[in-house]
């Protein structure tokens, strides 16, 4: 099916938060920075540009929203999660583009073109990295044992053919740089008068963070999965509480023993939340006939159905 132009009257990209860091003691180096040049010395004493998060943002000619949507990805991605998916469709950047919103996609602080910093100078460990066989399992492809087979479960949603187009995405991650990333999307968000969040995993449990901070920003929080929940106090829970929070789960999160844990943490949190007088919806996909999702919906075969879902609940119960 031929899909609709996206008409763009503007796109633009920046880096918000981050500050300047300053090392000295460090020892200099001759470096070949090109094959053919002669080496140079590179002194690195000096100051570092730390903890700043990049986005790019994708204006409509004619939007039907003034409210954009930022799109915050998961631990060890980047913004691509949201772009083209693995099997070359069209990501959700697009088919909320073509639903009338500008959108904000971008690389969390240390991911992607964000960059990151010298270890341990500034970061204080060295990174993580992802591997295929640990992607396979906690993304809920399959069984740990079925990797070798790339044998998927019964009725999986994602397309398998595709998966080590998934793990090209990778990048390293630090677990250490939470405050730095509260910092940066805190400045993202400040930019605008008011926007829609939607996250995914680790980006969850910062979407669901903020929406305590910034109450009067966040028109609404979309979580596709979030990797638990913040612990917050009363106070901030009563804030949080001002923000609408849409939770999507896919299959098999009870059978697996970090997303069983996961999940009662954000669905405990989403209770909370409802308790204390705020509008929260979960749609737990098999509750619904739904079945077969991974812990990626955004780039799962049926990722447009799930995607309307979410604009029907913005423009139903946001607009």
């Amino acid at each position: 099916m031929k899909m609709s132009a996206i008409s763009l009257r503007d796109i633009r990209s920046f880096h918000v938060g981050g500050a300047a860091v300053e090392l000295t003691g460090q020892p200099s180096q001759d470096v070949r920075v090109s094959p053919d040049a002669a080496p140079r010395t590179v002194d690195l004493n000096g100051h570092y540009i730390s903890g700043q998060l990049y986005a790019q943002h994708f204006m409509l000619e004619n939007r039907g929203s003034e409210v954009p949507i930022l799109f915050w990805h998961g631990g060890a991605m980047t913004g691509v999660t949201w772009e083209t998916t693995p099997d070359d469709r069209a990501g959700w950047s697009q088919f909320f583009l073509r639903k009338g919103y500008d959108v904000v996609v971008s690389d969390a602080v240390e991911r992607g073109r964000s960059s990151w910093s010298p270890y341990p100078q500034i970061y204080d460990s060295a990174p993580l990295f992802r591997t295929a066989e640990d992607a396979w399992y906690l993304f809920r492809m399959g069984e740990a044992k079925d990797f070798g087979q790339r044998r998927p479960y019964l009725g999986q949603r994602f397309p398998i053919e595709s998966f080590d187009q998934l793990c090209a995405q990778f990048v390293p991650r630090w677990t250490t740089n939470a405050e730095a990333s509260i910092s940066a999307y805190m400045h993202l968000i400040s930019r605008f008068e008011r926007v829609i969040v939607v996250a995914h995993s680790q980006g969850g449990w910062f979407a669901q963070t903020l929406a305590a901070r910034l109450p009067e920003r966040i028109a609404a929080v979309v979580l596709l999965e979030p990797a638990g929940a913040p612990n917050l106090s009363k106070d901030d829970l009563i804030k949080a509480a001002h923000v609408p929070h849409y939770y999507i789960w896919g299959d098999n999160c009870d059978s697996h023993n970090a997303w069983k844990t996961y999940k009662s943490d954000a669905i405990l949190h989403s209770e909370t939340l409802r308790d204390l007088g705020g509008y929260v919806e979960v749609m737990d996909l098999p509750k619904y006939g739904i079945y077969g999702n991974s812990h990626m919906p955004m780039m799962d075969n049926n990722s447009d159905e799930i995607a309307t879902m979410v604009a029907d609940w913005l423009r139903r119960d946001i607009h």
